[in-house]
């Protein structure tokens, strides 16, 4: 075995490499590490999820909030539970600023209209505990209130809701809007005990009498339209900015 000898120089030189070269590579991890910090912290400071169904998801949110990232998490048809069962995924582990939750109407529309209560009880529990799961991951929860809505565009339609009204029998538009408003007005004590910021949706898109105004909807009375859409952004960005701090 040939052994090589190295003079003192030699291994003072050879020392201070390794020594160098270590701190470039410490160097480098912590650059690494402190980038991936500053990169979770800019996202929490500019990411803002929104979650709900078809309401939620036709909002046209990359224009929601100016110099907010809107992350939109609306699935069609879902109800509040569903919601609550991905909020997990599709929220806490995003990291965002702050979550918008907005939608329940499904609930109504899929209940059995004989267990209409119970199936509203199991909304205001989703709807809490989507805000306990925000706060406890350090978001900040916003609530919204539901939007009403009006019968088809259609004549049939219209002739059955008076023929209704003359029979004094309520029609499937006056029982939703009911059930609505009666959640929404929760919702509004939910926000003012919980010390969150409220988005009241139902009254920007509602007439005097409590009905999805007709140009705020589409002919199917329910999903929103352009305008009804423009009107909610107008409303809410404002207020957007004030509950993130912007």
């Amino acid at each position: 075995m040939r052994v090589v000898r190295l003079s003192g120089s030699a291994v003072v030189l050879m020392v201070a490499s390794v020594a160098f070269s270590t701190s470039v590579s410490l160097g480098a991890n912590i650059d690494v590490r402190d980038k991936v910090q500053m990169d979770k912290t800019e996202a929490r400071s500019k990411t803002l999820v929104l979650i709900g169904a078809s309401y939620a998801g036709g909002w046209p949110s990359d224009q929601l909030v100016g110099g907010y990232r809107v992350m939109n998490k609306g699935v069609n048809g879902q109800q509040s539970h569903e919601m609550l069962a991905r909020f997990k995924t599709d929220v806490v582990v995003l990291n965002p600023n702050a979550v918008l939750i907005w939608g329940f109407i499904n609930d109504i529309f899929r209940s059995d209209q004989t267990k209409i209560r119970e199936t509203l009880d199991r909304t205001r529990k989703s709807m809490q505990a989507m805000v306990d799961l925000a706060k406890q991951s350090g978001i900040v929860p916003i609530l919204a209130t539901e939007v009403t809505i009006r019968g088809k565009d259609e004549w049939k339609e219209v002739i059955g809701d008076l023929v209704g009204s003359l029979l004094r029998k309520a029609s499937y538009q006056d029982y939703v809007n009911r059930h609505v408003r009666e959640t929404n007005q929760w919702i509004r004590e939910l926000a003012v005990r919980e010390q969150v910021q409220l988005l009241d949706f139902e009254t920007v898109l509602a007439d005097q009498q409590g009905v999805r105004r007709k140009e705020l909807s589409r002919p199917d009375g329910s999903h929103i339209s352009q305008k009804g859409y423009e009107a909610l952004t107008r409303y809410a960005e404002e207020r957007l900015r004030v509950a993130l701090g912007d």
